[in-house]
């Protein structure tokens, strides 16, 4: 088998995930195959083997790159922009992802019951959204921004824990205006709690 350069490789494997993610999100996990990931990216089906031995090994990279992670609000947000945690804007932006990615979800959770592999990639993806976040608070720390005493991990897992329940909540008969209100109000509390 011929030698590939390792920043080419790199590159391709970048493209194959790109282009598996945009597939697992138009139609599932299950329902897409490797012969239309291949097709997408203009190569034929082994050629996507010579860098993924299956397609649950293309699923656990596309969990561990940074595609869902580069939509996180924290990701981006300033200290500046941490009193309005509890906006509309901001709420907006945490609650309501596309229904693809919510429906993906779903299905990674059930297939990871079932696949100890699977379940590991899951549960290393939630880990590394809690860092992301409690990076975030890291920062604001150093910076003397949040009281020294606040635990970050607490306040990481309690934000994403929130916003998780809450997006279950968009599933049922629950006003809209409701939801939004108990954000702003769990939200107003924390900032209350923490802030210098």
């Amino acid at each position: 088998m011929p030698k590939v350069v390792p920043e080419y490789k790199e590159e391709a494997k970048n493209r194959i995930r790109e282009a598996a993610t945009e597939k697992f999100l138009e139609k599932g996990y299950k329902n897409t195959k490797m012969t239309e990931i291949a097709r997408k990216l203009g190569v034929s089906k082994g050629a996507l083997y010579q860098y993924y031995n299956s397609k649950e090994a293309l699923l656990l990279d596309v969990l561990n790159g940074d595609q869902f992670r580069r939509s996180s609000i924290f990701n981006n947000m300033t200290k500046k922009q941490l009193p309005e945690l509890s906006s509309k804007k901001i709420f907006d932006k945490m609650i309501h992802s596309t229904t693809q990615i919510d429906k993906l979800g779903i299905e990674i959770a059930s297939l990871a019951l079932h696949n100890p592999d699977l379940m590991k990639g899951v549960r290393d993806f939630y880990l590394e959204e809690v860092n992301i976040v409690q990076g975030f608070f890291d920062q604001l720390k150093k910076e003397g921004v949040i009281k020294q005493d606040t635990d970050t991990r607490v306040i990481a897992v309690s934000i994403l824990s929130f916003r998780s329940g809450l997006r279950g909540f968009l599933s049922t008969e629950e006003k809209q205006e409701t939801i939004y209100a108990t954000w702003k109000l769990q939200t107003e509390l924390l900032l209350r709690e923490i802030m210098v």
